[in-house]
């Protein structure tokens, strides 16, 4: 029985699909990134090797002791909040950062005027793309206990300075650069809502906008709730699924290889409900974001026990082995000669 035409076309488009999955497991994958997702990129998937090399940079110990120092009441404008602004940018500035303090004042309930300054550091601040990694450093006001917010969110700095130390000399000058934005002000001072909340975001969101920056950068990571023992996310942003999804297949390559031990997986691949944070300036002008919030906040969240001796490292550090990964795939590390740095 000969062949209809529909049935060679289906026959057709199979082989190319099938060619292009190769493809795409042999060079990478293709994504769109950046301002309006008008930029498409395609990072080099990291071997074993490459995985195995970034995994032995860990440092818990460096990172307890920032979770340790920035786990301090911290509202704006205050004494503990001017400590932990310069305990932040004084270790960027000494690892060679370019670090910028985007300075304002407002007005807010309850307290009055108060002077907000938001941080940038970027590694190679002439990149004309950036992968920006951000969280917020303040704490929220309460009248009657000291909040000094671990999980919300020292944990999340603490973060990314660990990562801006133990990947400092891996950085390579490039034409994609890794910034790092610490908000100011993201909590609201009374009740939350669009103009008592994210303060520090939406300035900075329409400095950039201003100053033609959105362009520059590729994606935006927001880190938010990271601390718990029973820490996990959804995919909150479906523009952006492709690339959140990358968090899930790397959790799932580390597993296999032996180099990630959870007892449960931290990137679930569903969806869920998106919270209000500090990508929304953003994803109100049409910035890349994937949006890494736990799914379920954590049980001290706003409560006088959110402190350091809660935090659950083993987690915390899992997590930021896979976030890694994501970083340094992204910046294409795969194509540094490391090898030769280690044997």
């Amino acid at each position: 029985m000969p062949c209809s035409g529909s049935f060679l076309e289906f026959i057709f488009l199979t082989i190319i699909l099938f060619i292009l999955l190769i493809c795409q497991n042999i060079q990478g994958y293709v994504l769109s990134v950046g301002h309006n997702g008008t930029l498409t990129y395609k990072p080099s998937e990291l071997s074993l090797s490459h995985m195995q090399y970034l995994a032995g940079l860990s440092d818990p110990t460096d990172l307890r002791q920032h979770v340790q120092r920035i786990s301090v009441k911290r509202v704006v404008d205050t004494p503990g909040h001017a400590i932990v602004r310069n305990y932040i940018v004084d270790y960027l500035r000494k690892l060679k950062w370019n670090v910028e303090l985007d300075i304002f004042q407002q007005k807010v309930p309850i307290l009055g005027n108060l002077t907000f300054q938001n941080i940038v550091a970027k590694k190679n601040p002439k990149a004309q793309r950036n992968l920006m990694l951000g969280c917020h450093y303040d704490s929220k006001y309460f009248k009657n206990f000291n909040f000094v917010a671990a999980t919300d969110s020292a944990v999340s700095c603490a973060l990314l300075l660990n990562m801006a130390k133990i990947l400092n000399d891996r950085l390579k000058s490039s034409e994609i650069s890794l910034m790092l934005v610490f908000f100011d002000g993201e909590e609201a001072f009374e009740k939350w809502s669009e103009t008592d909340s994210l303060y520090g975001s939406r300035h900075l969101a329409k400095v950039w906008e201003d100053k033609g920056f959105l362009g520059k950068i590729d994606l935006f990571l927001l880190l938010d709730l990271i601390g718990a023992k029973n820490l996990s996310f959804k995919n909150y942003l479906p523009d952006t699924s492709e690339w959140y999804n990358r968090f899930v297949q790397l959790e799932k390559k580390l597993a296999k290889a032996g180099i990630l031990n959870l007892e449960h997986h931290l990137f679930k691949s569903e969806f869920g409900q998106d919270s209000d944070d500090d990508h929304l300036p953003f994803i109100r002008r049409n910035v890349s974001v994937v949006h890494l919030i736990a799914e379920k906040y954590p049980a001290v969240w706003h409560q006088a026990e959110d402190v350091e001796r809660n935090v659950d490292y083993n987690v915390t550090e899992q997590f930021g082995l896979v976030l890694r990964m994501f970083l340094m795939e992204y910046l294409n590390f795969s194509a540094t000669p490391f090898l030769k740095s280690i044997y």
